[in-house]
């Protein structure tokens, strides 16, 4: 969580322009053995605790990558820590001898947020799970969407929300051709732009693969 990148740089700066040393910096690593790598949603800030975080906002709420170098007692308990939530009703499926948990906490049958602990980097579909805190969805400890759910896959336009397999899909079936085309019916690349290379790059993909069937 302290790790920025530039307290590797040294303090040494051109006299003129001030530009960093910083190709000429001399650092030393070691790797950082976990014990366990977590993954949690929530729809309130979270507080982690644990050796090594990285937070982000989303739409619902908050996202978290955690590890440490040991486990907490309880998982239920530490979820609640995580989340400030000491009075959740608590739903979870641990396995203490594989090294996993998934807890999911509830107010009211409302998700407040969910954890997934592994031994090694966690498994679960991470675009899909951040959309869920402050619904009431009860099957959120698959990771997954349930069957009858599309699955949006992975955010290419982070504006709107709009996953891979929506461009996928609605390139194929309603024949879209150009990244203005994609735009018109699902908004993907008309606030920033920033992802339209990658919409372009998509298209080119969908072609390629239909050419070669």
């Amino acid at each position: 969580p302290s790790g920025r990148i530039d307290e590797l740089v040294a303090p040494v700066v051109d006299p003129v322009s001030g530009q960093p040393e910083s190709k000429a910096s001399v650092v030393a690593m070691s790797r950082f053995d976990a014990a366990w790598y977590g993954f949690a949603v929530s729809r309130q800030a979270l507080r982690p605790g644990s050796d090594y975080w990285a937070l982000a906002r989303t739409r619902s709420g908050y996202r978290a990558e955690m590890a440490g170098r040991t486990s907490p007692e309880c998982w239920e308990r530490a979820a609640k820590e995580l989340m400030a939530a000491p009075e959740a009703e608590a739903v979870s499926v641990i396995d203490k001898a594989r090294g996993s948990a998934r807890v999911a906490l509830y107010d009211g049958g409302v998700l407040i947020g969910a954890v997934f602990v592994s031994p090694t980097p966690v498994a679960a579909m991470r675009d899909y799970l951040v959309t869920l805190p402050g619904t009431e969805v009860p099957n959120i400890l698959s990771g997954r969407p349930p069957a009858d759910v599309v699955d949006p896959g992975p955010v290419l336009c982070s504006c709107f929300g709009v996953g891979i397999n929506t461009i996928v899909d609605a390139v194929e079936t309603k024949g879209l051709l150009t990244v203005e085309a994609v735009g018109e019916a699902l908004s993907a690349g008309t606030n920033c732009g920033s992802c339209k290379p990658e919409i372009a790059a998509l298209l080119t993909q969908v072609k390629t693969r239909e050419a070669a069937e």
